[in-house]
């Protein structure tokens, strides 16, 4: 099929969940599945044929008119669609240069770059150049094409503050080719350090990381953690962190950010694990019980620990009176070591939920309590008695009474 046929048909496929010039929500996951398949259909057939060149011309042609297709596309399929044709071009890239040069896919994707795609499709083309492209030409070629963005958007800066944002990103993007040209780390800090912000010294830690600069990556990484200790921003420091020191050898500093990650996630049992096989068995039960005293006023924060180490008991305590939850994650264990206890707590966390239910999705809640009581030996008659309980204290809640028919 010739590659004009191919956009014929994917012309056919926006008509035909197009209404009235719009493609709504459901339309628009219809088009993505549509359009996607065709793309992959395609892909198949003209790589066959070694016409990488048509099938990186209809990869480029379909991701302008998605963009220019006015959508509703909050299913998140733009994002799926952009996938796509993602790796279309990392197939051209890796499998035809023969026919298509590097050189040419290069300069064909910097038009692109033209304002003729939405915005954060943009970003994808930006990715996928950032990425490749890496010989010493090429990165000439883009370092000269971000300088001029770079320059046309400080010519609009005065009376469109907001491309102030648009400005650091495009920043972002020069580092990151001066990076591949290994230019001089000087020349890389001065540049950053003309700016303010936090995502700057996170790139600079990157790229000193990258050329051997382990002192000066720590450095920063530790400043980092230091202006904001909150895991939602101390994580990422934290585990380059640690791959430098797998790198460097020190084990030390190693299993102290292991023991942070730990602490900061208690959630996550891959730290604990890992941090556990550091010790031998009788060293373990020296650091476990510094553990023990470091929460116990939040035991019910390390339930996955208590778990691993068999101390049912405590996780028994952190259930009561109604948390019901706990049952849930540890059902059978706490059930074959407490089942009274645990009837009561699913029962305190029935009649919770009954004080302040006024909805039937709150009645639904109630009867998934009952059931749970209900799948147990012994537990059948306590449901049926909650029940009746419910039904003689709220007479006028028609809705609960249907949702606990069952019992």
């Amino acid at each position: 099929m010739k590659l004009q046929e191919y956009k014929k048909l994917m012309t056919i496929l926006f008509a035909n969940n197009t209404r009235r010039g719009f493609v709504g929500w459901r339309d628009c996951g219809r088009l993505c599945m549509a359009v996607t398949g065709e793309l992959e259909a395609a892909k198949e057939a003209l790589c066959a044929e070694n016409r990488y060149a048509d099938l990186f011309s209809l990869a480029n042609w379909t991701y302008v008119k998605w963009s220019n297709t006015d959508k509703d596309d909050s299913g998140g399929d733009t994002q799926y669609f952009c996938e796509c044709v993602y790796d279309i071009w990392e197939t051209v890239y890796m499998n035809g240069e023969s026919c298509i040069s590097h050189d040419s896919m290069l300069e064909t994707m910097l038009e692109y770059l033209d304002g003729r795609v939405l915005d954060y499709m943009e970003d994808d083309i930006y990715k996928f150049i950032l990425r490749h492209f890496k010989n010493e030409k090429e990165l000439a070629r883009k370092e000269q094409f971000l300088l001029k963005v770079m320059e046309d958007i400080k010519k609009h800066l005065p009376e469109r503050e907001i491309l102030q944002y648009d400005l650091a990103v495009k920043e972002d993007y020069y580092v990151r080719v001066m990076a591949d040209q290994k230019r001089p780390i000087r020349e890389i800090r001065d540049f950053l350090n003309t700016r303010n912000g936090y995502t700057n010294r996170k790139l600079l830690a990157q790229i000193e990381q990258e050329y051997g600069n382990y002192d000066e990556a720590i450095a920063i990484y530790r400043s980092q953690i230091e202006e904001r200790p909150e895991s939602y921003w101390s994580d990422a420091p934290r585990k380059a962190l640690m791959k430098i020191y797998l790198l460097q050898g020190n084990q030390k500093a190693y299993n102290d950010e292991l023991y942070n990650m730990m602490c900061a996630h208690t959630e996550d049992s891959r730290y604990y694990l890992e941090y556990k096989a550091l010790f031998t068995e009788e060293e373990w039960k020296t650091e476990w019980e510094k553990l023990l005293e470091k929460y116990k006023n939040r035991l019910h924060s390390i339930n996955s620990w208590l778990s691993f180490e068999d101390r049912y008991d405590l996780i028994m305590n952190n259930a009561e009176p109604d948390d019901e939850f706990v049952i849930d994650a540890y059902e059978k264990e706490l059930f074959d070591l407490y089942p009274e206890r645990c009837f009561q707590v699913l029962a305190n966390a029935a009649d919770r939920q009954a004080q302040r239910s006024k909805k039937r999705r709150d009645y639904k809640y109630i009867a998934r309590i009952l059931k749970k009581i209900a799948a147990h030996p012994g537990g059948r008659a306590l449901a049926a008695e909650l029940a009746e309980k419910y039904r003689m204290q709220y007479p006028r809640r028609t809705a609960m009474i249907d949702e606990l028919k069952k019992f």
